[in-house]
């Protein structure tokens, strides 16, 4: 069998080829929470032309002890990327890359966005209560080498961004929020962002997907910088609901022009 996975516990390396056709396109989630991660590297490998349309994706038996996870989660997985229509699974075959997979990356957030609208919105109101309380307590607590770092964090945001390279905008953006958490010096607050990393991935995966959103996001990310750098926590808050508020808008109007029935977004007064 091809091999296509790296750094399975209990894979043999000279058990699979080792030529380029055969390079590994998932890796092991055994540790991080699913189904969404599946989901999520299935997109990659099609992306990044591991799997073209038309393949045939491992069976679930398959991708189970590949990925050191339940066959449970990954039928989750596969059933989230066939509503997307990224996926065809087809009875007593399996599931195959569609042919004309959806492509058009505001195609699919718009069918995320109106599937999952409420939810979504809640979980950018939590984001923007976490979120702005840590940049207010990193323009206190962040050193001078954290501030430096989240401004390297952010070029290279912006380099994915001007790159087209949408898995690393989505990775760059993750290590620039997970900094200035950890440059609040919140603990507990960590915590409580740590348990909505798999909603969040997801979100981040289909909204930074869409054409003006990277630019966008490193934009916001700057003024986020600049005011935990003049150690200003009121405007380092404003710039992170300032960031967010522009998706929780977008959200509400993406999932309503779908139609959506989605509870009415809360007024910005409200969030910060």
């Amino acid at each position: 069998k091809p091999r296509i996975l790296a750094g399975v516990a209990g894979a043999s390396d000279d058990a699979f080829p080792a030529s380029d056709a055969d390079r590994p396109f998932l890796h092991s989630v055994a540790q991080r929470r699913l189904p969404e991660v599946i989901a999520e590297q299935v997109v990659a490998a099609i992306r990044e032309g591991a799997l073209k349309p038309g393949d045939r994706l491992p069976t679930e038996q398959e991708l189970a002890r590949q990925l050191g996870v339940g066959r449970t989660s990954v039928r989750e997985g596969l059933q989230k990327l066939q509503t997307l229509g990224i996926v065809d699974v087809r009875k007593g075959r399996g599931a195959f890359v569609a042919e004309h997979p959806a492509a058009d990356a505001t195609e699919v957030f718009g069918r995320w966005a109106a599937e999952s609208g409420f939810r979504i919105e809640e979980l950018l109101e939590v984001r923007m209560a976490l979120e702005s309380q840590a940049a207010g307590l990193a323009a206190v607590r962040a050193t001078e080498e954290e501030i430096a770092e989240l401004e390297r964090r952010n070029a290279a945001h912006r380099l994915a961004g001007e790159s087209l390279d949408a898995g690393e905008v989505v990775r760059t953006d993750e290590r620039f929020h997970e900094l200035l958490f950890a440059a609040g010096g919140n603990r507990l607050l960590t915590k409580l962002y740590d348990a909505l990393i798999p909603e969040v991935t997801e979100f981040r995966q289909k909204s930074l997907a869409l054409p003006w959103a990277p630019a966008r996001s490193a934009t916001g990310h700057d003024a986020i910088v600049e005011a935990v750098a003049r150690r200003d926590p009121a405007a380092a808050r404003g710039a992170m609901i300032a960031h967010l508020w522009v998706l929780y808008a977008e959200i509400a109007e993406t999932a309503a022009g779908d139609g959506a029935e989605i509870v009415e977004p809360a007024p910005r007064e409200a969030l910060g």
